[in-house]
């Protein structure tokens, strides 16, 4: 039974972000990257990473979430919210897709509403109100891979 993780692009401003970000994707063991709505992007930052990652392309955030469902995924927005779990109390419980917001307005109201929960990522200066997307994403990714390989670890000793 794997634990399998998924990053969902919708709405990126910048896309050379998503050449970074598949880079992180790469690193951190993610399954696929979803693209909704726009499907073209610039690798630019990748370092031949989107040669070891799969792509889907949806049109809809809908469709998108239709497929997550069907893998028995929970969908986490990354967002500094009302309710949002910090990341540090380990929230997750299976496979994840994780959504994050766009990189000067955040997720959408239509984003969130496709969400079953969130989680931010707890700061300790006081410079700043939020991390660039391709940063936040990378420290999400790095925290959910430990806790899904310890889940491993732990299920296979018990077996």
């Amino acid at each position: 039974m794997a634990i399998e993780s998924y990053v969902v692009v919708h709405n990126i401003a910048k896309r050379h972000n998503i050449g970074t970000l598949a880079r992180s994707a790469t690193a951190f063991g993610v399954s696929e990257v979803i693209l909704v709505g726009r499907r073209d992007f610039n690798a630019f930052g990748s370092h031949g990473s989107t040669s070891h990652l799969r792509f889907r392309h949806f049109r809809s955030l809908n469709d998108a979430r239709l497929f997550l469902k069907e893998k028995d995924c929970d969908i986490c927005g990354v967002e500094i919210t009302d309710g949002a779990f910090s990341i540090t109390d380990h929230p997750f419980k299976k496979s994840t897709a994780f959504l994050l917001g766009n990189e000067g307005t955040g997720l959408s109201a239509k984003e969130c509403e496709i969400c079953d929960f969130f989680v931010y990522i707890p700061q300790y200066g006081g410079g700043t109100a939020s991390l660039n997307v391709t940063v936040a994403a990378s420290i999400v990714l790095h925290h959910f891979g430990g806790i899904a390989n310890l889940y491993l670890i732990l299920l296979y000793k018990w077996m």
